[in-house]
């Protein structure tokens, strides 16, 4: 017998019956469907015969498709050539420029205290105004994306300048500290570096080094077209611990370069050399990623028990503001151009060094 309290079953919903229009709309479609199928394949049984474009216009469902292409083709091609103006918009105004972020003027006096003085005063100023930019200049870029802009352009008073921004990573390496010390290494053998992988006669006229805080040499180098340029800088690198640079921020080294537009002690000689200016920003930051490749000798690898091997990751992001004064004593037009050729070239020393010394001292 069945409880009193037990409830009857519930009745089966009714199944909804689709509207009349609704089964004609889809019959429609499913006929349509089934036209453009055998079209189709009468198409293809007509273009076995034809060459390739004569078979794809015979096929109504392959002209379709070839306009919806043709369509989205020129829909792109158009947002490009919005992108390819702003470009263009964006070499102007770098070319209206009188002056950079990372430039500041700087003047040396005759007095070595004051000339110390001096960088002391301007160093921290010129280390935040170098990470501010590096990271303004980066704030859309991919981070595991290797990155190279090289802008050239001519100023109004003839001068050549380049503005150029670089990302590359060093994979596999030992610590932060490594691959600063190579830069660090650069710095203070640039002349040797230049010589050697340039084969241009390379010397440096004066070297002053504040405890390894602030650097100020003046360099001189003739190139192989015969002319020689000269160049008075200064540096200051930086290695930041963890929250240093701001709460939040990761360990990372700074250098800040910039040029010395009048020095009392050592004049610029535009008589018989050509001036050349660099205001310049390297930032050097850490991550982890995975190994890309196996074998080998990977110095700072780690791996975790049923995880991924990983690798320590060390990018360089450089940003640099060279200019190339217009020379005040007859050049050739050869020699000319083999000058404004080579405008960035010291800086492709600097990056083949860096890499020279961490991956041998490994």
């Amino acid at each position: 017998m069945f409880s009193p309290s037990a409830a009857p079953p519930s009745p089966k919903p009714k199944k909804k019956r689709k509207a009349t229009y609704v089964l004609r709309k889809e019959e429609q479609s499913a006929l349509q469907q089934e036209i453009e199928r055998l079209e189709s394949q009468v198409a293809v049984l007509r273009g076995r015969s034809l060459p390739p474009e004569q078979a794809a216009q015979a096929d109504p469902v392959l002209r379709r498709r070839q306009a919806e292409n043709a369509a989205l083709s020129s829909v792109l091609r158009h947002q490009q050539l919005h992108v390819a103006n702003a470009q263009s918009l964006l070499s102007r105004c770098l070319g209206d420029q009188h002056t950079h972020p990372l430039y500041t003027r700087i003047r040396l006096s005759r007095d070595w205290p004051e000339r110390r003085a001096t960088l002391r005063a301007i160093r921290a100023e010129k280390l935040r105004n170098a990470y501010e930019y590096i990271m303004a200049r980066s704030s859309h870029a991919q981070p595991e994306k290797m990155q190279l802009s090289d802008e050239r352009f001519e100023s109004a008073q003839g001068d050549l300048c380049c503005v150029r921004f670089e990302a590359v990573h060093f994979r596999g390496v030992e610590s932060l500290e490594q691959v600063y010390n190579a830069l660090i290494f650069y710095l203070t053998n640039m002349e040797i570096s230049i010589s050697e992988r340039l084969g241009h006669i390379t010397v440096r006229d004066d070297y002053d080094s504040i405890e390894g805080t602030a650097y100020n040499s003046r360099i001189a180098s003739t190139e192989d077209c015969g002319v020689t340029t000269e160049m008075n800088a200064v540096s200051f690198p930086q290695l930041f611990g963890k929250d240093e640079l701001g709460l939040g921020i990761g360990p990372c080294a700074v250098m800040a370069s910039d040029c010395v537009d009048e020095d009392e002690l050592y004049p610029y000689n535009p008589a018989e050399r050509v001036r050349k200016d660099v205001s310049g920003a390297v930032l050097l930051t850490t991550s982890r990623r995975k190994v890309k490749h196996k074998g080998g000798k990977r110095i700072g690898t780690a791996a975790v028990a049923g995880e991924e091997e990983t690798e320590l990751v060390v990018t360089m992001r450089r940003a640099a503001f060279v200019k190339l004064h217009r020379p005040q004593f007859p050049v050739s037009p050869f020699a000319l151009q083999e000058l404004h050729e080579g405008i960035a070239r010291w800086g492709d020393v600097m990056l083949k060094t860096i890499r020279s010394v961490v991956y041998t001292t490994s």
